[in-house]
């Protein structure tokens, strides 16, 4: 076997030997399936599994891994696909198996390190197509998929922007435009209930994160996120439960955070300062 892989016409005699034995394969199970008075084509799943024997004989060296990735992808997308619609057609579940396979492909041919930007791209749009698809075949009527188009648009961004990714300036905009987004998502999606108020709170610890921590800035970062945490409850209680006050617990528990610090940091580094 080794001296017919290395051996061209033995190589060739493999792949023709492969492709007439998978041919007659398939034919003995759908000779059997039909002859046996079996209405159901039940010969189509092990004919999908016969494929894979021509296809990793031809496509087995490292440099037709890439064809091997696309047409290996394909024939798994379209066997479970023709599954899906042969035995459960009320339930449409291949577009899952669809979005999981295809990072086989697109892994391979973003294998380079200067590829990481095109497969970032690649994967969010992939994403993005998923994620709509899946809510217009489960649930047409309640559109969630735009929620979650920003942070997978953040994904190919933050590979575009490299080392900008870590400037203030970018996490401004960055936060902004989150802000600004969700809130539209608030006021023509799903009006009503001020739920942005959620995502508008996790998205401003960005640039505070980078403003403060940067510069060395602790103890100013944490009065600063305590505040803001407490203005955060304080409006989900007003907006949430207004007859009923709970945000004073975490916010007790959030002032902990920039005493811990005063005292057991920046107080620490005046109190050193001083003795030297």
């Amino acid at each position: 076997m080794p001296e017919a892989k290395n051996n061209p016409n033995g190589r060739r005699y493999l792949i023709g030997f492969s492709i007439v034995g998978c041919l007659l394969l398939i034919l003995f199970f759908a000779f059997i399936n039909f002859t046996t008075g079996t209405h159901f084509p039940w010969f189509i799943f092990p004919s999908f599994a016969v494929l894979w024997w021509p296809l990793i004989t031809i496509f087995h060296d490292r440099r037709s891994i890439n064809i091997l990735a696309l047409i290996g992808s394909v024939v798994i997308i379209a066997s479970l696909t023709i599954t899906n619609l042969i035995v459960t057609p009320s339930n449409i579940w291949f577009h899952y198996i669809i979005f999981a396979v295809i990072w086989w492909p697109l892994s391979k041919f973003f294998t380079k390190p200067g590829a990481v930007k095109g497969y970032s791209v690649a994967g969010a749009a992939v994403t993005i197509i998923f994620l709509t698809l899946t809510n217009y075949l489960e649930s047409p009527a309640y559109l969630w998929a735009p929620l979650t188009y920003f942070p997978v648009l953040m994904w190919p961004a933050g590979t575009l922007l490299g080392n900008r990714l870590g400037k203030l300036s970018t996490a401004v905009c960055g936060c902004l435009t989150g802000i600004l987004y969700y809130v539209a998502m608030n006021i023509l999606l799903f009006p009503g209930f001020p739920w942005a108020i959620f995502p508008v709170y996790a998205l401003l610890w960005w640039p505070l994160a980078i403003a403060f921590t940067r510069r060395r800035h602790f103890l100013l970062f944490s009065v600063t996120g305590t505040f803001i945490s407490a203005v955060f409850f304080i409006a989900v209680n007003i907006i949430t439960t207004p007859h009923s006050i709970w945000a004073v617990y975490p916010i007790f528990a959030l002032a902990w955070w920039p005493i811990s610090m005063y005292y057991f940091s920046y107080r620490r580094q005046k109190i050193n300062a001083e003795i030297m």
